[in-house]
């Protein structure tokens, strides 16, 4: 958003602080500066502002914030609102009736009308002011109207008085398949969930945001009725995106609203069109319907939780004086709390925390000390048990919308087949209770499949299935029974997805979350031989297999096809035993990603190609990872394309531009030469 400094001067001042200086304060509180320009003797900053932050989209909202962070530093300035009551009387009966049919929609509404207007050009100080945030000047009132809304933020609309029939304005629903045709001739058809504003007879406006033709001021305008909205913003930005409307004011439509600032801005629009007329207007009463007040935001704020947050411990003063300054108002307070309430501009202050945020923002995050030690509030043996192990894997994937199952350790002789391939044993009950199950399980492959099978058979889920159990299997080799536990996990889906390869990558990169989580980095893949898994993967840790994942090849489902990841769960308790906890901080900088298309033969697995990167010791490649694999048509039958990603990152300094491009094609020369990849132009 633009930000006019000779506009932020009408109402803090002095302000004789440089443009830069301004520009680091706003961004110490949170209101970032981009850029700062000259135009025509003004500076004007382009500060970003937060969504949450709708009391400062506006001339008036910044300047309260730079109003008190200015005072709290000790600059002696002085904050003025913007005037609305120099000798204006409302006094003219108005004869416009409101009426609201849908109360969700609309918070409040309030108009005016105001008469014995002339439409000319506007004077000079308003078209440079207008001019110098890159809105066009029109006339005399639209421009008024524009200033207004960009000081106060408040939406605003005006239409012609005498275009008004009835005497009404009317705030409902568009019938169904109404035509629109909006002030600059583009026709628009409206549905029954689109907001109008009406008279008696047709539609006046798209919810004050867009003008009929029919009901937009012109230079024969005498009288003209304004109106001070405050709708539900989700209404206005289903709207604008249903129809591809784009407006510059858009972002003060679509901010949730003050509802108690809509009088106010009604009363400035008057004062500066009489001031501009000089005098000649004639103002009527104001009209108002807002059926549910919204208070203020009562709030019980501690002392001891503000020292907790912000880890340094400020003055009672000082917070009573930063909570003056943001209009924060004291009810009663005590040795331990004060009794708060919250203007109810501050939409984004609802809760205590929010209230901490706002004094930490004033007092100054950089007074905060940074301490270079770092306690840990984890317990001596924390993620050491096997229970503590389970407990959090068990949370992490229920995070990841997996359901755990239990299922039968009882199974048939047709799942003990992979017993043959790793030349061992099944193990049989002698007396079992039901005959055809009198095998102890020797995988838990098929019995999660089964569970897959019965839900989908049975209409329990409609779309996808993510399951886990984590169990024991049982066999014999050389006459010994032998008990081992596994965490199996699958997935199934019903809708189509965007790869025929993603359910495959997104299984595998929850293991490698988890292997993250669990502070394991250095394990191996290589093409898995299991049996009843293709185009699968072993993960090795140590030499030693520690995952096995994969596609069932037997399509037991008409439609959906399964996909399985086996986790030693012994071997990897095992490892994150053993493993020391290292706390490394984290960089500065920040990261950037590069994608890389290869075609490649179709021997070569991603891991030959992560461990071959590996071996150019890249310092600033922090990860790589494989996005997406394919083979079909359009490649030759002996070849398979890759697209990975390479993340790269400096604890030193942040990257620019030409040092990852230069990485990037060292890479591409490396893969080219070792293993005669074909580098593949991404398509837009």
């Amino acid at each position: 958003m633009k930000i006019s400094l000779n506009w932020l001067k009408k109402y803090v001042f002095p302000l004789d602080i440089e443009g830069n200086e301004i520009s680091n304060i706003l961004t110490d509180i949170g209101l970032t500066v981009k850029g700062i320009n000259n135009i025509d003797k003004d500076i004007v900053l382009d500060v970003e502002i937060t969504p949450n932050r709708t009391d400062a989209m506006s001339h008036y909202g910044i300047a309260r914030d730079l109003y008190a962070v200015l005072k709290f530093r000790g600059h002696k300035v002085n904050l003025s609102k913007p005037v609305i009551s120099k000798g204006i009387d409302f006094n003219q009966r108005s004869h416009i009736q409101i009426f609201v049919k849908i109360h969700e929609k609309c918070i409040r509404y309030s108009g005016m009308f105001i008469s014995k207007i002339k439409i000319e050009p506007s004077p000079y100080w308003l078209v440079s002011i207008l001019k110098s945030i890159g809105i066009k000047s029109i006339n005399n009132i639209i421009d008024t109207m524009h200033f207004v809304m960009y000081e106060l933020g408040q939406p605003i609309h005006i239409f012609d008085m005498d275009q008004i029939e009835n005497g009404k304005i009317i705030i409902k629903n568009a019938d169904k398949n109404t035509n629109f045709q909006s002030s600059d001739n583009v026709m628009i058809k409206l549905d029954e969930e689109d907001l109008v504003i009406c008279d008696g007879m047709k539609p006046l406006s798209i919810a004050g945001m867009i003008n009929h033709v029919k009901s937009n001021i012109d230079v024969s305008t005498k009288n003209i009725f304004i109106g001070s909205a405050c709708f539900n913003p989700i209404i206005i930005r289903n709207f604008r995106k249903k129809h591809s409307v784009k407006i510059k004011t858009q972002h003060i439509f679509e901010k949730d609203p003050d509802p108690n600032q809509t009088i106010y801005a009604l009363q400035r629009i008057a004062f500066l069109i009489k001031d501009i007329m000089k005098n000649q207007i004639s103002c009527s009463d104001i009209i108002d319907f807002y059926p549910n007040p919204i208070s203020f935001s009562k709030i019980k704020l501690r002392y001891n939780k503000i020292v907790n947050i912000i880890g340094k411990k400020i003055s009672i003063k000082k917070i009573r004086k930063i909570l003056s300054l943001l209009e924060i108002t004291i009810h009663s307070e005590n040795n331990k709390c004060l009794f708060i309430s919250v203007p109810s501009y501050r939409t984004d202050v609802q809760r205590e925390i929010d209230v901490i945020e706002e004094i930490l923002r004033i007092y100054g995050i950089h007074k905060i000390p940074i301490y270079n030690q770092i306690k840990t509030p984890y317990p001596k043996g924390f993620y050491k048990t096997e229970y503590e192990i389970q407990k959090t894997f068990s949370e992490q994937l229920t995070s990841y919308g997996f359901q755990e199952i239990i299922s039968p350790t009882m199974t048939n002789e047709k799942a003990c087949f992979l017993n043959s391939f790793f030349h061992r044993k099944e193990i049989q009950v002698l007396n079992p209770v039901n005959q055809s199950y009198k095998f102890m399980r020797s995988s838990l492959l098929f019995s999660i499949i089964d569970c897959i099978k019965y839900n989908y058979n049975n209409n329990r889920i409609n779309s996808s299935i993510k399951f886990f159990e984590l169990g024991k299997v049982y066999y014999q080799i050389n006459n010994k029974f032998l008990e081992k536990s596994y965490l199996g996990m699958a997935i199934s889906q019903k809708e189509k997805v965007q790869s025929k390869n993603y359910p495959f990558f997104y299984l595998k990169g929850i293991i490698e979350q988890i292997f993250q989580k669990s502070g394991i980095y250095n394990y191996t893949q290589i093409l898995s031989e299991h049996p009843l898994l293709e185009n699968g993967v072993s993960i090795l840790y140590d030499h030693k297999n520690l995952v096995e994942i994969g596609k069932f090849k037997n399509n037991v489902l008409k439609k959906n096809e399964i996909f399985y990841a086996e986790i030693d769960w012994r071997y990897l308790v095992s490892i994150i035993q053993e493993k020391k906890t290292i706390y490394i901080p984290l960089s500065k900088y920040p990261s950037s990603r590069r994608d890389l298309c290869l075609l490649v033969d179709k021997t070569i697995s991603f891991e030959e190609i992560h461990q071959i990167v590996k071996k150019k010791e890249n310092h600033i490649i922090k990860k790589i990872q494989i996005y997406d694999l394919y083979e079909g048509i359009h490649l030759p039958i002996s070849k398979k394309s890759y697209t990975i990603s390479f993340f790269f990152e400096s604890p030193k300094e942040t990257l620019t531009d030409k040092i990852i491009s230069d990485s990037m094609k060292e890479i591409e020369l490396f893969l080219k030469q070792e293993l005669k990849a074909e580098i593949r132009e991404k398509k837009n």
